[in-house]
This record gives C-alpha cells, structure tokens and sequence, in this order.
C-alpha cells in the first residue's frame, strides 16, 4: 500500500514540483538580471529547496521501488544539481568565470531531465483499469444483486 501509494502518486508529484522549482527559479534568476542584484537572494536562497525536493524524490523512488529509468533519471538530476553548485564555486573560488558561465547551461539540462522525469512518472499516475466486457458485466451482476 504505502510503496503503490509512493510509486504512483507521491513521486509523480515531487518530480512535478522539481520541475516547477526550477522554472521559479529560472525567474529568480531573471528578476536578478532585470530588476536588480539585490534579488539574487531570491535566487540563491531558494537554491536550498532543491535539496529538499531531491531527498524527496530519492526516497519515494526506493520506498515506491520505481522503475529503473526514474531511478536513473532522479541520480541524473542529483548529479546535474552538485555540478550545478559546483560551477558557482569553480568562478568564486578560483576565478575561472569562463567555467562558471556554463550554470545557465546546466540550468537548461536540469530542466530537460526534469520535465523528462516529471513525463515518465506521470505514467505511473494513471491506473490501469480493467476493460475486459466480460468482467465489467460480471461486476454489474453483481453490483445490482
């Protein structure tokens, strides 16, 4: 029950949120850009959800024991995100800015992967439902008795 419960609709909708967390944060990075360097808090305070949203989806992937693919994908998307954090780091630390300047190119590939997520668990979403005749009818028989 709780692994059907975490599979078919906890994860689905974590993968969903991450995927929305990222085009918040995409704006923030906008509003940064456009409206002025004070709102770069936005941005890199709301970074930490991303932490949360990934402990998340790790482990309703292992409770709800989701496909090999979401698996896959969920470690794709931790990786990306620790090279996402790591590219800020290599310009702060070390000066490399060319280097640096690849995180809005990272940020594209974590929406890519997430919106690939997000659409393959979705799938799970949708639960099979029986279209046989002959056991729908046996089901009304047995409803009207």
């Amino acid at each position: 029950m709780v692994r059907s419960f975490a599979r078919a609709r906890v994860f689905p909708v974590v993968a969903w949120a991450y995927l929305a967390a990222i085009g918040l944060q995409i704006f923030f990075a906008g509003m940064y850009v456009f409206v002025g360097a004070e709102m770069l808090e936005l941005h890199t305070t709301f970074a930490h959800a991303f932490i949360v949203l990934s402990v998340l989806m790790i482990g309703t992937a292992f409770i709800g024991q989701v496909d090999g693919r979401s698996k896959r994908l969920t470690f794709a998307l931790l990786g990306l995100l620790v090279l996402q954090g790591m590219l800020v780091h290599v310009g702060q630390w070390f000066g490399l800015w060319t280097i640096a300047a690849l995180h809005p190119v990272n940020a594209m590939l974590l929406a890519y992967a997430s919106l690939t997520l997000a659409r393959h668990a979705a799938t799970s979403w949708n639960v099979k439902r029986d279209t046989n005749p002959v056991s729908i009818a046996g089901r009304s028989a047995l409803a009207s008795r």
